[in-house]
């Protein structure tokens, strides 16, 4: 993985529900395997992680080229861009075999879906970086 252009913080934040029938832990690891950041399981329902840097969007950055899935990343990154941060979707149930795939909606993902929060002051650059223009 080659290092993005950007000099100011990047910040991600991980979340994801975890319903009646999940264990918390499954979907502790899920996260874990698709973001590098410390997941725990919060408020009773959900698993939260946070991480700053390049590093922690390493295994997205190198799955969605492997997967073909960079045209659906990008238009999410940027649909969905509000100032200085977005976001984007990932399958859970994919996630937790080690699989990213990114998701447009959250009903394509049955059990819900693994959100996934970028901010950074240079985050045109560092959208080109995770997924350029193809």
């Amino acid at each position: 993985m080659r290092k993005p252009p950007v000099q100011s913080l990047i910040e991600v934040k991980v979340e994801a529900a975890v319903n009646p029938s999940e264990d918390p832990e499954k979907v502790i690891d899920a996260v874990n395997q698709m973001v590098s950041c410390s997941p725990e399981f919060r408020y009773g329902s959900r698993v939260i992680g946070k991480a700053t840097g390049a590093g922690a969007l390493e295994k997205i950055y190198e799955q969605v080229r492997s997967r073909s899935a960079m045209g659906v990343l990008r238009r999410m990154l940027l649909d969905n861009r509000a100032g200085t941060s977005t976001w984007f979707l990932l399958n859970k149930q994919a996630a937790t075999a080690g699989i990213a795939v990114v998701i447009e909606d959250e009903s394509e993902s049955a059990l819900g879906p693994i959100r996934v929060t970028i901010a950074c002051e240079e985050l045109d650059a560092l959208t080109d970086w995770l997924v350029p223009e193809q």
